[in-house]
């Protein structure tokens, strides 16, 4: 996919996997404070679109139903250079709702699902870069 995935941790951080946003501050805050400070040595990092979202989730795992890639020795104050977490909530994309534009798609790591969630809840991001 040519996809490059953000890491989450368990260190307080502004990848901290228990970090939640709102649709706009998924942009606002998250994805602006990785390209501020050039995470990865990056500047073009995003919310990834409910198709790339879609693209990590494996239906053969639970809790969270994601590849085993994005959920390796999380454990507490790991960084995202020692683990991969990945919570089993709700994860924002980039794509709106187009019945109702106050909704955004997001991606549950509990089982799977797609779901439209109201841009004003918090939901957990996993930002994306690369692509097309």
């Amino acid at each position: 996919t040519a996809l490059v995935w953000e890491k989450l941790s368990d260190d307080g951080s502004i990848h901290d996997k228990d970090n939640i946003y709102t649709w706009t501050n998924a942009f606002a805050t998250k994805v602006a404070t990785l390209n501020s400070g050039s995470f990865a040595g990056f500047t073009d990092w995003r919310v990834p679109n409910r198709s790339e979202l879609e693209s990590i989730v494996n239906l053969g795992a639970v809790n969270p139903s994601v590849f085993s890639a994005f959920n390796t020795s999380c454990a507490a104050s790991c960084t995202v250079l020692t683990c991969s977490c990945t919570q089993y909530g709700y994860y924002w994309s980039s794509s709106t709702y187009q019945d109702d534009p106050s909704y955004a798609w997001s991606v549950s790591f509990l089982d799977g699902g797609v779901y439209a969630k109201l841009k004003t809840f918090n939901v957990f991001v996993r930002a994306v870069r690369g692509g097309s």
